[in-house]
């Protein structure tokens, strides 16, 4: 299957790509002149140049591709219409680019953000409306609104990923950092919840759904099944990775919005993505960010089989031999 893949070049696109690739999958990667490849740099791509908020470089882009997997976005950004120019219109240019190219099929990388945090102990099901909380999660929901704007003309996957970690990871490279220390620093008791999912399972999920008789709109979770963590079950895998006892302060909320606030004037001096913004924070305090990835698993045969403890090995591993820690 010719694909396009977009966000190849960072974290999660990076593994998706490898995966792909590994199954023979004819990859077209749409990267920037400025995009830093070396994650991916040995494997075999075509390279489309262009950028999501070029609408006029996205149809070259789709053009003879079978299927489109939408991985790029903003992340943190210290304004709300950053996020929306990236994740809300960027998405529904390129959705509509497939479409008029004759995509066939069209998955998005989207979050769990999106959906919205638990309002219970339990899961809520990938139909749930949406309820966002903060400023990046309105803006990946928006870009699914935009998506399902071109159903009917494709199939059309929405992947909900909770917390993603693994090699090649910066959002939670500063936790390994302090590990390698023996120090962590937790919100509040350590008590929340989270689902948790490897960046190679989450590429795993991606190509099990393109090869999936699956409904022409669909909608997933994809986590690990041994889940859901508390904080306090991370911090105590991460120091086991790290092979050492942790001192692990609790930091009240006030701090780290302040931490935030920080991090996003120097991201406004330098022009870079802060950090730590206040959107992230906003996300760490909610009770319970759950999962149920078990239509994923009867509608395709995925499932995620790295545990917990030999993921964040893996990666502790991968940031120690690449000097980032």
């Amino acid at each position: 299957m010719r694909v396009l893949l977009t966000g190849g070049s960072g974290f999660i696109g990076g593994h998706i790509a490898r995966h792909l690739a590994a199954e023979g999958h004819e990859l077209r990667l749409l990267v920037r002149p400025t995009s830093d490849t070396a994650f991916i740099d040995d494997l075999s791509f075509e390279r489309a140049l262009g950028d999501l908020r070029r609408p006029d470089s996205l149809a070259a882009a789709c053009a003879g591709m079978d299927a489109v997997v939408h991985c790029a976005a903003v992340l943190r950004a210290v304004r709300q219409e950053d996020f929306m120019q990236a994740n809300r219109a960027g998405t529904g240019g390129l959705a509509k680019s497939a479409a008029e190219a004759g995509v066939q099929q069209f998955v998005y990388i989207s979050s769990i953000a999106a959906q919205g945090p638990s309002r219970s102990l339990t899961p809520e099901p990938p139909d749930t409306p949406l309820h966002p909380v903060s400023a990046y999660g309105r803006s990946k929901a928006a870009g699914e609104v935009e998506i399902l704007k071109q159903s009917g003309r494709m199939q059309i996957t929405m992947l909900r990923p909770p917390l993603v970690y693994g090699p090649a990871d910066a959002g939670l490279l500063a936790f390994f950092w302090m590990a390698r220390r023996g120090f962590a620093v937790r919100l509040g008791d350590g008590t929340n919840l989270v689902d948790a999912v490897y960046g190679p399972d989450l590429a795993g999920a991606v190509s099990a759904v393109l090869r999936a008789d699956i409904p022409q709109v669909a909608k997933y979770h994809v986590a690990n099944e041994s889940g859901p963590y508390s904080w306090n079950q991370l911090l105590a895998a991460l120091g086991t990775a790290a092979g050492r006892r942790l001192w692990i302060p609790s930091v009240p909320p006030a701090c780290f919005q302040g931490l935030a606030r920080c991090s996003e004037w120097w991201s406004r001096l330098t022009n870079n993505e802060p950090m730590l913004d206040r959107a992230r924070v906003l996300e760490m305090r909610q009770p319970a960010w759950l999962c149920d990835p078990s239509s994923l698993t009867q509608e395709t045969g995925w499932q995620a089989n790295t545990a917990l403890a030999d993921g964040m090995q893996d990666t502790f591993n991968w940031y120690r031999e690449q000097g980032w820690i």
